[in-house]
């Protein structure tokens, strides 16, 4: 047994203090509170610091303190649960104890998204909160698509942060942009939002919505499809060059800009090639020295030996430029026919190097441009000049077309076990090879699987819930109203430690404090509880003094001019303002001397009433109920009868 000298000087904590320790230190004057006093701060030994695994003070705290992030562990079960607290709310309040779990996951997946827009953007609370509700909103849409709100969110955030401003990006774009992103590769969804910002595009008509075709998205995407080119290469590709609109000035804009980065992307001659000969042009110096060197190296140079033709289209003919080198590369190959395949002569050799030196490109880039450009050409050729074959579809034929036996163009078109001739498509042949006119929805049901048709019912789950907690109070008519979220009154009913609770902590009551925090705790989840039975009203009253709410099984009485008031003796007006049954009905009972006598008339009612022609039935004594209630019953009552008299009923 130590001394209580000994166990002061060791700075043995109270409870750690041995039965008889402890009563030899409450003989010379200590308790608890004292005794912690005098030993004064000390460090716990490893492992004691937690508290007891079994306190349930403990366990709450910890719960209230987790990070609960709802897209990567809120579960089906958790979805569940919620679903059921929910839908009867009255039996959670009982149980708040065992629904403490599925109440802070509730409150987790309200809150996730702003917290992170708050960390990322800098919003107001009220800015907030209209985002979180317009991707909440969007949520129950894009479940079709299998994506949830936090899939929305994760793309709305990448498209703020690469435009570096809190500007307002529609719901619905969020939804587009994140169906893109699911289901194209290359697509970056902040990339092409900075690109359409940049060039001066507001995003709801640059974007669109989910299968909407008439905005630039859609002109992008079907130029690729046009070109037959591979798509993820493609839009990756032209995400980077948009802001070339501004510095080149396309005539034709975004669909201009999209035909030249496919038609490069087909002939291998990359975008920096062909700005950077535009740059040399614009100084006429430079278009002079460029065309004298084209002319010395010799060969079919084309346009690029004309300063004049090169300055023009360096400022005004961008697409030109790529079509003048393309061509000029293509004239230095011929199609050797032993070999079934293009090829480039020695002395074609030497001139594609000195090109390419001469326009900053590698020669074998070069050499490659010329053979696909040459292919092209053979093609373009074989279809013919006169053919009906439109532009566009003469670009997909050429990028999908094989140079065959004898040189002949040949293209494989679906459900055609044969090749064929380029020359010989029909309409109807062409019609299977285009892509025109896919929306949003067919490239996503071309990707749909068992998996991904379970995650469509998971993501509309989840918005369900959603919705659900989002529309707490019943304010969501208003979004005006709606500045804070339900944690964040949850939380704001929480105290703060106060000066008293501290000083326990100092003197070693850490349980007791537990025990207050738990209290709270307890308190401000049944409070939450509380608000969200709120949710199951139908509508609600917004007035002065806060919010009424009411459900389909209340009797609401409208307050008109003159008329009763809400906070007035309702019965005593009401009845005051309504026939009565028990009036005197007027009845013609004597027609030969035309006169009108004034005959009371007995009505009882008994068992149950038809109404609606028997469609409904109800029992009598509510039946009067009704008419004192409601003035507008009692009297189409009475024109009832007076109509079933005067018929002789």
């Amino acid at each position: 047994m130590a001394s209580v000298a000994d166990n002061l000087r060791d700075k043995t904590s109270w409870t750690s203090l041995s039965s008889t320790d402890r009563r030899e230190a409450e003989a010379s004057g200590f308790n608890q509170r004292s005794w912690t006093a005098e030993i004064g701060p000390t460090s716990a030994p490893t492992g004691s610091s937690a508290p007891p695994p079994d306190s349930k003070a403990f366990q709450l705290l910890g719960k209230l303190a987790q990070d609960r992030i709802p897209k990567t562990e809120t579960t089906v079960g958790d979805l569940e649960d919620m679903a059921a607290v929910l839908k009867n709310v009255t039996s959670a309040l009982k149980n708040i104890d065992s629904n403490m779990d599925t109440i802070l996951n509730m409150l987790a997946l309200e809150d996730t998204l702003r917290v992170d827009i708050s960390k990322t953007l800098g919003m107001s609370n009220a800015q907030l909160m209209d985002t979180v509700d317009g991707l909440t909103e969007a949520g129950m849409s894009a479940s079709k698509f299998g994506m949830t709100v936090n899939d929305l969110f994760t793309v709305f955030k990448e498209m703020t942060k690469e435009i570096s401003r809190n500007l307002y990006i529609p719901p619905e774009v969020s939804e587009r942009a994140a169906l893109l992103t699911k289901t194209l590769e290359g697509f970056d969804a902040g990339k092409f939002a900075e690109g359409f910002d940049t060039i001066g595009l507001s995003l709801d008509t640059a974007m669109g919505k989910v299968d909407e075709t008439d905005n630039s998205m859609s002109e992008i995407l079907q130029t690729g499809r046009d070109f037959g080119v591979v798509m993820e290469k493609f839009l990756s590709n032209i995400s980077g060059e948009l802001k070339l609109i501004n510095t080149y000035g396309f005539e034709r804009g975004v669909e201009g800009l999209s035909r030249m980065v496919a038609r490069g992307q087909s002939l291998g001659i990359e975008m920096s090639t062909v700005t950077g000969l535009a740059d040399k042009f614009f100084d006429p110096e430079g278009a002079i020295d460029f065309a004298a060197q084209m002319q010395v190296i010799g060969g079919a140079v084309g346009d690029l030996q004309d300063p004049f033709k090169l300055m023009y289209m360096a400022t005004n003919d961008l697409e030109g430029l790529q079509e003048a080198i393309a061509d000029t590369a293509a004239q230095a190959t011929y199609f050797d026919k032993e070999k079934n395949k293009f090829s480039i002569s020695p002395e074609s050799r030497r001139q594609l190097k000195a090109m390419a030196e001469q326009m900053g490109m590698s020669y074998q880039d070069l050499a490659d441009t010329a053979v696909r450009s040459a292919r092209r050409a053979e093609v373009f050729n074989q279809i013919g000049d006169f053919s009906d074959m439109s532009e566009t579809d003469k670009e997909l034929i050429a990028s999908m077309a094989q140079i065959g036996e004898g040189g002949t163009a040949e293209v494989k078109i679906p459900g055609i076990e044969e090749m064929v001739d380029v020359a010989d498509v029909t309409e109807s042949q062409m019609e299977l090879l285009r892509k025109e006119g896919m929306t949003d929805s067919d490239v996503y049901k071309q990707q749909l699987t068992v998996a991904e048709k379970a995650n469509q019912y998971l993501a509309a789950m989840d918005a369900g819930i959603r919705l659900m907690v989002k529309s707490e109070l019943g304010m969501t008519a208003d979004k005006k109203i709606r500045v804070e979220s339900l944690t964040q009154k949850v939380a704001a009913e929480m105290p703060d430690l106060t000066p008293e609770q501290l000083q326990m902590l100092r003197d070693g009551d850490v349980q007791g404090v537990a025990d207050e925090i738990e209290s709270t705790a307890t308190a401000a989840a049944k409070a939450a509880l509380e608000e969200l039975q709120k949710m199951h009203a139908n509508d609600a009253i917004i007035t002065p003094e806060g919010i009424t709410t009411f459900d389909k099984g209340d009797i609401l009485v409208a307050a008109q001019k003159g008329n009763v008031k809400l906070g007035e003796d309702l019965d005593s007006s009401i009845a005051s303002r309504t026939d009565s049954l028990s009036k005197t009905i007027t009845q013609s009972t004597n027609t030969t001397n035309n006169t009108t006598t004034m005959k009371p008339l007995t009505l009882e009612l008994k068992g149950n009433i038809n109404v609606n022609n028997g469609e409904g039935k109800m029992n009598g004594a509510d039946f009067l109920k009704l008419l004192q209630m409601d003035r507008g019953v009692a009297l189409e009552t009475g024109k009832l009868l007076n109509d079933a008299m005067s018929l002789g009923a």
